[in-house]
């Protein structure tokens, strides 16, 4: 048996994948969405300054769900993207393959490729107003979406999120700080796929680069998509997996329990489906396009 866990990041928690996880779910893949601490559940605990102690705890959390031998697929998004190396590095037994979804580490990029400050101060400046979207959770949409960052929709959902349940100011420090000076490995024993979007706005594309050319392996672009693909292009960024996954199963023979090596799983509805908004977004493009012109 295999299981998929999904790895958020800075402020983040399992309430922000937005489905996602239940995308994977009905292509029956067992999906695991476990907080970090300081984050979502365990908000109340104390966000650690390590990489490295964030996998531990994740671990702590995968020992009481993952049985004995049981395979993990890791998909890390930005400082889950780290998180997602360092929990590799520690088992690499456990793991089949990680994912690493516009992430970033400071022995391979620049502190300004992985965090950029002034699109995050331009975020703020054009960030959608209401009086229930929160400023920070509106900024976050804005600086982190490229196709939602005004669906206000979102917004009010994920402000919601943060009236119930938010990291403390003394947690997101020491997440910044984590994220900040994290240095990834020289190697990696296990399968490493980089992923980015071409429209991500708060991580430099060349990071993820950066990344692809030191594990020695390709880069998958995700068009017109921000740094939160699992927003921006979901059915996009689902079919990769799986197609990746389909492609790179070793040929072996497992248990009865275990999940066949020549598995293949029907993608043309998450091809479908992203065709259908890719053009839903053009046609809304071309509308204002032209209503421009006729002003004009």
């Amino acid at each position: 048996m295999t299981t998929w866990v999904l790895l958020r990041g800075l402020m983040r928690d399992q309430r922000h994948w937005n489905g996602f996880d239940q995308r994977l779910r009905q292509k029956g893949l067992r999906v695991l969405t476990p907080d970090l601490p300081g984050n979502g559940t365990l908000s109340h605990e104390l966000s650690p300054l390590k990489i490295a102690d964030y996998a531990h705890a994740v671990w702590q959390q995968l020992d009481e769900q993952v049985q004995e031998g049981e395979t993990i697929y890791l998909l890390g998004l930005s400082m889950g993207g780290m998180l997602a190396l360092e929990m590799a590095c520690q088992r690499p037994w456990q793991i089949r393959h990680a994912f690493v979804l516009n992430s970033s580490a400071a022995n391979l990029s620049y502190w300004y490729q992985r965090f950029n400050p002034l699109n995050a101060l331009k975020a703020f400046f054009m960030r959608a107003r209401g009086n229930a979207l929160h400023p920070i959770e509106s900024t976050i949409v804005r600086l982190t979406s490229f196709r939602h960052r005004r669906d206000r929709e979102l917004i009010v959902k994920w402000s919601e999120f943060r009236r119930d349940t938010t990291p403390s100011r003394r947690n997101v420090w020491r997440q910044l700080w984590a994220a900040f000076q994290y240095q990834c490995p020289l190697t990696v024993e296990v399968p490493i796929t980089v992923l980015c979007g071409d429209r991500d706005a708060l991580v430099s594309m060349a990071s993820s680069k950066a990344l692809a050319r030191h594990f020695y392996t390709d880069l998958i672009v995700l068009a017109y998509c921000g740094h939160d693909a699992a927003i921006d292009t979901p059915a996009k960024l689902a079919h990769y997996l799986l197609e990746i996954v389909g492609a790179t199963k070793p040929q072996v023979q497992f248990s009865v329990d275990s999940e066949p090596a020549n598995t293949q799983y029907d993608c043309n509805d998450l091809l479908e489906e992203e065709i259908a908004l890719n053009e839903a977004i053009f046609a809304v493009w071309d509308d204002k396009a032209l209503s421009t012109l006729e002003t004009k």
